[in-house]
């Protein structure tokens, strides 16, 4: 298989989670926080539900910011240690990774949190179509797997 027919597969397939939010899944609720709304693909929320999503997100940003705030204090003091003349070792660096660690897991528990609670408020079926496009995406991404591996095996065409 050439490069341009793989290129052309995962373009597809980057493009299709894209077509199913314009669909009119919620749009921009599907970015965000590293994909954790990305169930959301292909359902038909109400406008009701796109508000109270929207509602549920900004207070989720709410919670995290400061989080992430902390997030970039920690990077950078490594970052200064790091850079700096003088000797780093192990011992210096834990405190500061377990930070690093705590506050990443608490910003994974408020996502998860988010998440489930955006979750709750769809309805049988639009849990029916989110399971659906779940599926569909997950046979996509097989298949692209798949045509990426071979076009690895494949001997070159030069």
């Amino acid at each position: 298989m050439s490069i341009r027919k793989v290129l052309l597969a995962a373009s597809v397939a980057a493009l299709l989670p894209l077509a199913a939010m314009a669909q009119g899944g919620g749009g921009h609720w599907h970015r965000g926080h590293g994909g954790d709304l990305a169930f959301l693909a292909g359902v038909q929320l109400t406008d009701a539900q796109k508000e109270q999503v929207h509602q549920l997100m900004h207070t989720s940003f709410t919670q995290i910011k400061p989080l992430i705030d902390q997030l970039r204090s920690l990077r950078q003091q490594i970052g200064d240690q790091m850079a700096s003349t003088g000797s780093v070792d192990q011992a210096q660096l834990t405190p500061l990774v377990q930070q690093l660690e705590q506050v990443r897991d608490q910003i994974d528990q408020q996502r998860v949190e988010t998440a489930l609670q955006v979750r709750a408020l769809l309805t049988s079926e639009q849990l029916a179509q989110a399971a659906q496009a779940h599926q569909q995406l997950q046979s996509l991404h097989a298949q692209i797997k798949s045509v990426l591996s071979q076009g690895k095996s494949a001997p070159s065409a030069q």
